[in-house]
């Protein structure tokens, strides 16, 4: 059996145009998926994949806790040497993309001017401290600025979207301090992705909140930066509410190659610490995930497209078998008794790329894309909970494909995907459209995935019907059994934020 890519298919279509019956296309379809498990079959023998698919992932939901233990183990403390800084000189990305950039607090262990000046070369060493940055929300006395991004939830009061939208600018300045080339004269960096983002703590939205964003792991041409949201309890301790991981990648401002590839390399990072070490070796953990997936990706788009397993097959049959003999009892007319479909919560919000949300290089600014796409996925979610409160967790992965340029037009696709009785998850597909050729397949710029907790889901799963919507489906499941949040995990933070809502009454 031979499988096309999407070039490879639209040849085709040229060649001949076939025509095709319903009976006749059920009847292709099944062959298709008897022989997409043909090939899954001689592939595992191959490679030796797990029937579970779980090499693309955490093993076990026992070695993802273990995963958030060392990230909580592993924050860096606050430096004793912090010193201010002025925002529009020693965080350009940031101070140019956050409207209330003149309501933040910036700080760092040394300024851009000294960096600058104790960089002999683009190539000096540096520590995790040296390039770090710390963004203070000033939320107990600041009321217009917590009112900016205060969220409906209780637990999750910071809105994700923003928290996002600011990583992504302050991630950017870290790994052009780390590079010890602030300006870019030298360097282009790009993000690559966000991933492996969690809260762990509920946030209190009166309590100042600091995002202390700095390198965990360098290679030559990509580095790994981890953001910390943290606040103080009552006895004034730090903790860790929320953490994301972003892949930047640097290129050759000349060539636009990697590094790597015109002999050159990000600056070394020094380990100073145990934690840093620790940190590094969580990096690495990051990096073999990233490659596994990439390996075993089921994207239909994707160079290497890989089938659900045998196992995921017949579950997905008992999932619609189910269906089908609830409405043979219920003698179902209208679709009020039928499960939730994930055509019933696919919702799309398009836009135009304005100069206002451009970033630096001109192009559009991730964190516009990621706060958009955050509060698609929240609607998503909320439409699915009937409008009862929902308790956004944080995401699974952020993936920057193709950048999107200015004036473009851009369509967010949210589709609930997964879910469970107090879970789901929703992706959310970003791709820039052709208004000169409607019928032009549309360039995939993000893929967005998202987690979030509530009591009031649907008691059935959300059921997938298209083979593209069987595939995110089966990809959301497998985080799902090792990534959780399980059934006690949500259920806690549920019972929690009802509690926060009767102290506010």
């Amino acid at each position: 059996m031979q499988v096309f890519h999407s070039q490879e298919r639209s040849k085709l279509k040229g060649k001949a145009k076939v025509e095709v019956k319903k009976g006749e296309q059920q009847q292709l379809l099944y062959h298709y998926l008897i022989d997409m498990l043909a090939v899954q079959r001689l592939l595992a023998r191959k490679i030796h994949l797990p029937a579970n698919g779980t090499v693309r992932q955490f093993q076990s939901l026992a070695e993802f806790n273990v995963w958030k233990d060392d990230v909580r183990a592993s924050k860096l403390p606050k430096p004793d040497n912090l010193e201010h800084l002025t925002l529009r000189e020693s965080a350009p990305f940031l101070h140019s993309v956050s409207p209330m950039a003149d309501h933040l607090q910036l700080a760092g262990t040394f300024s851009n001017a000294t960096i600058i000046s104790t960089s002999s070369s683009l190539e000096t060493p540096k520590s995790p401290r040296d390039a770090l940055l710390q963004c203070t929300y000033p939320l107990e006395t600041d009321a217009l600025l917590r009112n900016s991004v205060t969220d409906f939830s209780n637990w999750s009061s910071f809105r994700l979207g923003k928290f996002y939208e600011a990583v992504d600018a302050l991630t950017a300045d870290v790994a052009y301090r780390h590079c010890g080339d602030i300006h870019g004269e030298h360097v282009t960096l790009v993000t690559a992705g966000h991933y492996h983002s969690r809260k762990f703590q509920k946030t209190n939205i009166q309590k100042d909140v600091a995002m202390r964003s700095y390198v965990t792991s360098v290679g030559t041409s990509s580095m790994e930066i981890r953001t910390d949201a943290i606040q103080n309890d009552n006895n004034e301790e730090e903790i860790l509410v929320n953490v994301c991981h972003t892949i930047m990648v640097a290129l050759d401002t000349e060539t636009g190659k990697t590094l790597g590839k015109v002999g050159r390399r990000i600056p070394e990072l020094v380990l100073e610490t145990k934690d840093d070490e620790q940190r590094q070796s969580l990096a690495q953990q990051h990096a073999q995930i990233r490659k596994e997936r990439a390996a075993h990706a089921m994207q239909l788009r994707s160079p290497v497209s890989m089938p659900p397993t045998l196992e995921e097959f017949q579950q997905l049959h008992q999932l619609h078998q189910a269906r089908a003999l609830q409405q043979l009892l219920e003698n179902a007319t209208t679709t009020d008794n039928n499960p939730p479909r994930v055509a019933d919560y696919t919702f799309r919000s398009s836009t135009v790329v304005f100069p206002e949300n451009r970033n630096v290089h001109g192009k559009l600014f991730g964190g516009f894309i990621m706060e958009e796409g955050e509060k698609l996925a929240q609607y998503t979610a909320s439409f699915f909970s009937k409008g009862e409160p929902i308790v956004p967790l944080g995401i699974d992965e952020a993936i920057f494909l193709q950048p999107i340029a200015i004036g473009d037009m851009v369509t967010f696709t949210a589709r609930l995907v997964h879910s469970t009785s107090n879970t789901c998850r929703v992706l959310v597909l970003v791709e820039v459209r052709d208004p000169a050729n409607r019928d032009k397949v549309p360039l995939r710029s993000n893929r967005l995935l998202f987690v979030f907790c509530g009591d009031d889901f649907p008691k059935e799963k959300v059921i997938p019907e298209t083979y593209s919507e069987i595939l995110m489906h089966v990809d959301a499941q497998r985080r799902q059994n090792v990534e959780g949040p399980t059934q006690e995990e949500a259920q806690a933070i549920l019972e929690e934020s009802q509690r926060l809502r009767n102290e506010q009454l």
